[in-house]
């Protein structure tokens, strides 16, 4: 990884969230295998990367291993907040719609589901309705199946009309769910 790359803020905020995600969850007694310090990672994303029988995927951020239950990886995202969709008079969240498509195949290829834990600093005051944000932070998640089922595909993510050059990573565009589908983890 570059050294620019990780002297960014956002990096910063998200290596953060990752690490800290990974002692909460071994703190409760699970096994974490942290692929975010791999050395083989995406030159665009600087992500970890899975080799498959057909090529390279981008791994997400943790494998996560309990006695008893078979395994799960954790794709930790830090957010400042959830954005306020207008159109569906909603919070939501979500992440580029390459990264989808990858972690797709990463679940259908290991068996092991795919789990978007989201670090939200600041939240809703009200859940249902635009309103102020306060902290403290708070974690959530949903099952990338769920966030397949319930959420939707914006091609213009996250630049919008404003900022036409900003379609995420690979130009795809972003895959959005509302925050209400996510469940809350009590940390």
């Amino acid at each position: 990884m570059s050294p620019e790359f990780c002297d960014s803020r956002e990096w910063k905020i998200g290596d953060s969230a990752q690490k800290l995600w990974a002692r909460i969850v071994a703190g409760k007694g699970a096994v974490v295998l942290p692929t975010y310090d791999m050395v083989e990672t995406d030159t665009a994303s600087k992500a970890p990367m899975l080799f498959t029988n057909d090529g390279l995927l981008v791994a997400p951020d943790l494998l996560v291993m309990s006695r008893g239950k078979p395994p799960k990886w954790n794709e930790v995202k830090a957010k400042a907040k959830p954005g306020w969709y207008r159109i569906k008079h909603r919070w939501e969240h979500g992440f580029d719609y390459s990264l989808v498509r990858e972690y797709q195949q990463v679940q259908n290829l290991s068996g092991a589901p795919v789990y978007i834990v989201v670090n939200e600093l600041a939240s809703p005051l009200d859940n249902n309705n635009e309103s102020p944000l306060t902290g403290p932070e708070m974690w959530f998640a949903i099952s990338l199946s769920n966030a397949m089922t319930k959420g939707e595909r914006r091609p213009t993510w996250p630049g919008g009309r404003r900022r036409p050059n900003d379609r995420g990573r690979r130009g795809e565009g972003g895959w959005l769910w509302a925050r209400n589908d996510m469940f809350h983890l009590h940390v």
